[in-house]
């Protein structure tokens, strides 16, 4: 998974030094796998660092899952969000909130 400059730098604000931000596959929505973020204030047992980052873990299955998904932040002034591109060869829902590999 790559993390945008712009992500790392808005997580980084968030977080401001004081945890980590896990990045999980989980079941539903649309198409059949959703992304959720999931801030924690201390580092799981099972947390691989996400290349490139030092407060962005996940889980090796949602990783392997994940592939070359992106995660970019997008500083819309009426929505700014985090937004995810799905890994080569998945579909995403019409929504754009899940996707199926």
């Amino acid at each position: 998974m790559t993390i945008t400059e712009a992500a790392k730098t808005k997580v980084d604000q968030v977080i401001n030094g004081e945890g980590f931000l896990g990045i999980y596959l989980e079941g539903g929505g649309c198409s059949g796998y959703r992304i959720k973020l999931s801030p924690t204030g201390e580092l799981p047992t099972d947390a691989t660092m996400i290349s490139g980052s030092k407060t962005i873990y996940s889980d090796a299955s949602s990783l392997d899952l994940l592939g070359d998904a992106v995660m970019d932040w997008n500083d819309d002034p009426f929505s700014p969000s985090f937004q995810f591109t799905p890994p080569t060869g998945a579909s995403s829902c019409g929504c754009g909130s899940s996707f199926t590999l």
